[in-house]
């Protein structure tokens, strides 16, 4: 219900706004304040490691072999990625050992990027679509049946295409279990099956004629989300395995491991672009006040941090 706050309030207040060239301009605005500020970004600088000395965290050390220093690490992949992964075992806390038992990791997405021909919709037409023609398939993640959502964007912003085209982004949920196995051919052959499957959902229910619109497809998978977002599986983020206590099981931003942080759909308050927006700017702040670069409240915050992170350890999982 928190995070349904957040974004039914954030969606309504001051009305509806879209970044004008399209979402991905938010993170290219963000790169360049950092880079304004005099951060550094470096792009292709995968971690193979996070380094450790007497037990906190001092540093990453990336696949060419390269290291890198820091008063303290703040990393962005998922739970999973981190303390799996980029983290020895020794040094995993038990509460994220409890993390991995309550939530498991959600589906990824079998995403159709279209540009098809302007005449196959009219100008009034909404920018957004969900189509299930079954109710039984709510939830369903393989062979392309579950909920699809279509976002149109250059109906609100032309700009983004040709003047003769509309981008089409159609994407539904699904498991990297369905490309286990293939070869490359196979696998090509099964993304683009799939994405068939989609078209011509789209087109008996909304779009008649869609596929011979046709003048441009990408199709992305689980997979894909895996090589290039660097998650897990593909995945979108933690859902809860059994019923959990509303959000409270969620992990805050400071771990266990002194001088580590994590931020992202897999921190308080979990997945969606808001959601991830406030563990940003929570983090953030959470950093600053550890560093004592802003003005803090000691008693307070040890006590809320005792509060609220340690007893959830021992809060019972429902059976």
């Amino acid at each position: 219900m928190i995070n349904a706050g957040m974004v039914f309030s954030d969606r309504h207040y001051g009305g509806i706004n879209y970044p004008k060239g399209g979402v991905g301009k938010i993170s290219e605005k963000l790169a360049e304040g950092l880079e304004r500020h005099g951060s550094v970004i470096e792009y292709k600088a995968n971690v193979q490691e996070i380094l450790f000395e007497n037990g906190k965290a001092v540093g990453v050390r990336l696949t060419n072999g390269s290291e890198r220093r820091a008063r303290v690490i703040v990393s962005n992949a998922t739970r999973w990625d981190t303390f799996e992964k980029l983290v020895p075992n020794h040094l995993v806390p038990s509460i994220e050992k409890k993390f991995q038992e309550r939530y498991e990791k959600s589906p990824s997405f079998l995403s159709l990027h279209l540009g098809v021909e302007k005449d196959i919709i009219s100008p009034d037409e909404d920018c957004h679509h969900i189509v299930l023609e079954e109710w039984k398939n709510l939830t369903d993640a393989r062979d392309a049946q579950g909920t699809i959502f279509v976002s149109i964007p250059t109906l609100l912003d032309p700009s983004l295409a040709p003047p003769d085209r509309h981008i089409f982004h159609i994407f539904t949920p699904s498991f990297i279990e369905e490309f286990h196995g293939l070869s490359g051919r196979d696998y090509m052959a099964r993304k683009e099956s799939l994405a068939d499957r989609l078209i011509a959902r789209l087109e008996a229910k909304c779009f008649p004629g869609l596929s011979s619109a046709v003048r441009f497809r990408e199709v992305g998978s689980a997979r894909t989300h895996r090589k290039y977002l660097g998650r897990v599986d593909g995945s979108y983020g933690p859902v809860p395995n059994k019923r959990l206590r509303g959000l409270l099981p969620m992990p805050f931003n400071r771990t266990e491991v002194p001088g580590l942080y994590c931020v992202g759909d897999s921190s308080f308050p979990g997945q969606g672009l808001n959601a991830v927006a406030f563990s940003g700017f929570a983090c953030g702040y959470r950093v600053a006040a550890d560093l004592g670069l802003v003005e803090t409240y000691p008693a307070l915050d040890d006590f809320l941090h005792s509060a609220l992170l340690k007893p959830r350890l021992r809060i019972p999982d429902p059976t």
